[in-house]
């Protein structure tokens, strides 16, 4: 089932990317009616379809099967918009982010639709949403250019910094570190007492391997925010090697912030097992036994422990 299924989707992408919709009405009546739920069929159809209101049908019939399903709400809001129903449409994309709050494509059409009524801040606001969500989201930013172009509206005044420190924070999680650095460093330049925007700063110093940059932006992010947990946590594995006393000191403020960080519990009772505290790391082993009876690694590290260093 789940192969004739995957089968079918491919098929169909091959259609719809090849602009082929006669194969696709074929696909979509056949294999896609045979494998998929019914609200995906009906939404399939309401895609290839060139008549705004059949398309408004099929994606109306979606819906009554799956009140739940975001994507049939995005494209019914698009139908909508094309027939003027801009209210209509402004609706369908507040259920979208209703229902997925981080769908940057919602966000961008709710915008075009309140610039097509005439409400720019509200387009603005919503495009940059979009953006944030998503900052390579060429038609949302395609679309904002479009209306400061027209309307004389001032941009939101943190939207610089978001903007920059969301691309910045996509490219680090991407495993591109030197492009996230300098975006974040863009972002740093509207606001330089953000200690997220230093905390990922670092996560990409840290993952080239420049300790003294890392350990510095760690530093900053913590003396910005205090209870920063992850910051101390990141910065204690950073020093662990070399500094193992100070390591320890940055791994249990973490779990005086966050009782229930496992990963720091386990850091200390290693550095404690290394130092020969053995009763202090048995204490932190059973508090991870405690909180994950399942913690395979705590209960090796316990025996050992009990077995070598505080055999009778």
């Amino acid at each position: 089932m789940q192969d004739g299924k995957s089968k079918a989707m491919r098929r169909l992408s091959n259609a719809l990317n090849a602009n082929d919709m006669k194969s696709a009405k074929k696909i979509i009546e056949t294999d896609v009616k045979r494998y998929l739920p019914k609200y995906e069929y009906y939404f399939y159809l309401g895609l290839i379809s060139d008549d705004y209101n059949e398309k408004l049908d099929y994606y109306n019939k979606a819906i009554e099967v799956n009140a739940d399903f975001c994507d049939a709400y995005i494209n019914r809001g698009l139908v909508k918009n094309e027939l003027k129903d801009y209210d209509g449409s402004i609706q369908d994309y507040d259920k979208a982010i209703e229902l997925d709050s981080k769908c940057s494509l919602a966000y961008n059409n709710r915008g075009y639709t309140k610039y097509k009524k005439g409400d720019f801040e509200g387009a603005l606001k919503d495009y940059n949403k979009a953006i944030l969500l998503n900052p390579k989201l060429n038609i949302a930013i395609d679309n904002k250019a479009k209306l400061l172009s027209e309307v004389c509206l001032p941009d939101d005044a943190e939207f610089s910094e978001k903007f920059y420190l969301s691309l910045g924070i996509q490219e680090i999680n991407k495993g591109n570190f030197l492009e996230g650095i300098k975006n974040i460093n863009e972002s740093i330049k509207y606001n330089d007492k953000s200690a997220i925007a230093y905390f990922y700063k670092a996560i990409g110093y840290h993952n080239l391997n420049n300790v003294d940059l890392a350990y510095d932006n760690y530093t900053k992010a913590i003396e910005l925010d205090k209870k920063m947990t992850d910051a101390y946590f990141n910065r204690g594995q950073l020093i662990l090697k070399d500094n193992p006393k100070q390591a320890l000191d940055d791994f249990v403020t973490a779990v005086a912030l966050d009782s229930k960080f496992i990963d720091a519990y386990y850091a200390i009772a290693s550095i404690q097992k290394n130092l020969g505290h053995y009763e202090d790391a048995i204490k932190n082993l059973d508090k991870i036994i405690e909180l994950e009876p399942m913690a395979v690694n705590a209960k090796a590290l316990k025996k050992l422990i009990l077995t070598k260093y505080l055999k009778p």
